[in-house]
């Protein structure tokens, strides 16, 4: 969650289920949603890959966000 903060996003509403959606006005999508890891707080490495993608980042910058949290 704090990377998304630092980017801008801001948790919408919840409609129930894991899905949680972001929005940001600064960002491109302006929207992304990501689901939550059921039992272990864990995501795997694939998972990670996709949200990175979403975020339209490159593992780079979201190191470097990762650091700032």
């Amino acid at each position: 969650m704090c990377v998304l903060e630092l980017l801008g996003y801001a948790q919408m509403k919840s409609k129930g289920g894991s899905a949680r959606s972001f929005h940001s006005t600064r960002r491109n999508p302006p929207v992304v949603t990501f689901h939550e890891p059921h039992g272990k707080d864990v995501l795997r490495h694939g998972t990670l890959r996709e949200y990175i993608r979403k975020l339209q980042l490159t593992k780079e910058q979201f190191l470097e966000f990762l650091d700032q949290c």
